[in-house]
């Protein structure tokens, strides 16, 4: 994605350079540039009337708040409230403005955790003001200096089969409640509300090592297990967590405790202990790796 905005820039410099800076192109980069000045005061009221009342932002996945935010409170509490949380030091310095036609691409520098990095944001500007807002961060730099001790500070490490290692992030407490209401379908046998918060490509592995592909796979495998032991779940924790995968890129994942109870044709019970690593992806199950434990009678 960063390549594909760096090639546009390339043609918007090529553009710009032939054509010059006219009055609107002044004016489109002068109502972008007041909305960094207001953020780098802190003052959000200004900041606020820098944007659009139905102002679009788009955050990259990767990051606690990646994600579409609509109207200027919805931003400055779902996205500038967890940033500050992450880098208390945070700090985005625009170093250059190229207008082309209302859109306006900023080149910045970003402080965090006491690194800095470079990003291309892109806004588009109506009526001087923010109407959308893109911003194409290195995430995975980012949150690897993330010092916060909110979502996104560091929790653990994770480990590859090569001996690698990487952190382990604090993901997005909300991402908890996901969890708590798959289960709650579950227990509520509604399959088809099961099937709508599964990914496309959804998978899952059992705790017998079998392999269930898909949501209608998992809907028989449900059925048959419902029809012979009634299982009943009950949520016991939920930690929410992210880190880079193998090949570098962000993935938020939820390590789960949960108690199944199964009762036989006899009326027996018996009590399981499930922990569960789930895959998430656009706020939707994508995989699930399930162990299992009797639990003494």
């Amino acid at each position: 994605m960063l390549l594909r905005m760096l090639a546009i820039m390339a043609l918007v410099y090529g553009v710009t350079a032939c054509q010059g800076e006219s009055n609107q192109d002044a004016a489109n980069i002068a109502a972008a540039k007041a909305g960094y000045d207001a953020f780098a005061v802190g003052d959000m009221e200004a900041w606020a009337k820098t944007q659009s009342p139905e102002v679009k932002w788009a955050m990259p996945e990767g990051f606690p708040y990646g994600g579409n935010y609509v109207g200027a409170d919805e931003v400055i509490e779902k996205v500038f409230a967890p940033i500050g949380e992450l880098w208390p030091d945070f700090k985005v310095e625009p170093v250059a403005f190229h207008a082309a036609g209302n859109v306006v691409f900023i080149e910045t520098k970003m402080t965090t955790g006491g690194q800095v990095s470079d990003s291309i944001h892109k806004a588009v500007i109506e009526n001087g003001q923010y109407v959308e807002f893109q911003v194409f961060d290195d995430a995975g730099f980012m949150m690897s200096h993330a010092v916060g001790g909110g979502s996104g500070a560091q929790i653990g490490t994770q480990f590859f089969e090569d001996g690698s290692s990487k952190p382990l992030f604090a993901g997005n407490s909300a991402n908890a409640q996901i969890w708590v209401d798959y289960i709650q379908a579950h227990n509520d046998r509604d399959f088809e509300q099961i099937a709508a918060m599964n990914a496309d490509g959804f998978s899952g592995i059992t705790a017998q090592g079998e392999v269930v592909e898909g949501s209608a796979a998992q809907t028989a495998f449900l059925q048959n297990w419902v029809a012979a032991e009634k299982p009943q779940w009950q949520v016991w924790w939920v930690i929410a967590n992210d880190g880079e995968n193998a090949e570098g890129a962000m993935e938020e994942w939820l390590a789960t405790g949960t108690v199944v109870t199964n009762t036989s044709a006899d009326g027996t019970q018996t009590k399981s202990y499930e922990t569960i690593d789930v895959l998430l992806e656009d706020g939707k199950i994508k995989m699930l790796n399930v162990a299992s434990q009797r639990m003494p009678q």
